[in-house]
């Protein structure tokens, strides 16, 4: 097992954000994961949010927006814990795992999640730019059908809302994982 991680700084003193990392640490701490999820992602997630200058239920969100996709966690448990608005940003975020085709799913999810509005849409490219950057400094190769969506995440999102934040980063970085001819 892996030492545990310092608390991230920026949740020093803010309550609820320390209970969302909280509750994320202990969901990834326990059983029933998902292969490969691990917390440092979601704090990679919660930390940009943070920086671009989000609310605490924004960034709260942030720290929880894969618990549910991650492990054994209902959509309720996130609810029942953190209320209706970050429950509300975690079931949007939360894929509909009854659409079995994977770029139906895909296409649903990123539509769905834009639609959300500005919180759960920026949580979202995040979590691209997060993921984005890991597998950049991992070297690994991404998932070719990973790799489109990411970018149809970005046409989609800088076509219908170019303000959000986080679409120049993943728009520079993107080019980084593509295949070298």
């Amino acid at each position: 097992m892996a030492p545990k991680a310092p608390e991230p700084d920026f949740i020093a003193g803010r309550d609820l954000v320390e209970r969302a990392y909280r509750y994320a640490a202990g969901v990834y701490a326990g059983p029933g994961l998902e292969e490969g999820a691990e917390l440092g992602h979601p704090v990679a997630v919660a930390e940009l949010v943070d920086a671009a200058g989000f609310s605490d239920e924004a960034v709260a969100a942030a720290f929880l927006h894969d618990v549910v996709e991650d492990s054994p966690t209902e959509t309720a448990d996130v609810t029942e814990a953190f209320g209706e608005e970050i429950g509300g940003y975690v079931t949007t975020l939360t894929e509909d795992t009854s659409i079995a085709e994977y770029e139906a799913r895909k296409d649903e999810h990123r539509n769905r999640v834009l639609d959300g509005g500005s919180v759960t849409a920026s949580i979202y490219l995040a979590d691209k730019l997060a993921r984005t950057r890991a597998f950049i400094k991992s070297g690994e190769e991404i998932d070719p059908q990973r790799l489109d969506h990411y970018w149809d995440t970005l046409r989609l999102y800088a076509g219908r809302r170019p303000e959000l934040p986080f679409l120049s980063e993943l728009a520079g970085e993107l080019p980084e994982l593509e295949p070298v001819a």
